[in-house]
């Protein structure tokens, strides 16, 4: 990462994942944190809950790194994903592809879920904007034969997207119920 980029991070805040993004006409380079509170561990069993955790997206531009938005909702809290952390403990990150990044975040300990929310960058705006979010949930498989699968689906997956024609600004992105 950046010193540029560590210097503009909130006091008291270190990154926890990262990725680089080069998109657009012309194209742009960005780099895309997660941030976790230096206390966390502490919070999240406390009375609190636990802290949000920013999502930062910097932009390279002449060499500096400037903030092109940030969104404290998309990266799940520590406490959110029931027995688990749903970003840090199901190997979850920041896929990156083309103009397109998602964060993935899930948990597979006692409940076993996903919940993926894609940003893309959008020239016309020349922000990200949100496109999509795929949630899926599995439970343990009735079945008594030996060799049925473990998991089966716990219904059908879930994609929510905007409204043709509405595009949500990530600053802006809050999830739905």
């Amino acid at each position: 990462m950046s010193p540029d980029i560590v210097r503009q991070l909130p006091a008291g805040y270190h990154a926890i994942a990262n990725a680089r993004l080069a998109a657009g006409k012309p194209l742009r380079s960005f780099e895309i944190i997660v941030l976790s509170r230096d206390d966390e561990d502490g919070l999240a069993s406390g009375s609190n809950g636990a802290p949000a955790r920013p999502l930062i997206v910097f932009e390279n531009r002449d060499g500096q790194f400037v903030s092109a938005g940030r969104n404290d909702h998309v990266v799940m809290k520590a406490d959110e994903g029931g027995q688990c952390d749903p970003f840090l403990d199901g190997g979850a990150t920041i896929a990156v592809k083309g103009r397109y990044f998602t964060v993935e975040n899930g948990v597979a300990c006692g409940q076993h879920w996903t919940d993926y929310i894609t940003f893309r960058l959008d020239d016309l705006s020349g922000g990200f904007v949100f496109d999509n979010e795929r949630r899926e949930a599995w439970e343990l498989n009735p079945s008594n034969d030996p060799s049925a699968e473990v998991l089966v689906r716990a219904g059908p997956p879930r994609t929510i997207r905007d409204r043709s024609g509405k595009a949500t600004p990530l600053v802006a992105w809050r999830p739905t119920g």
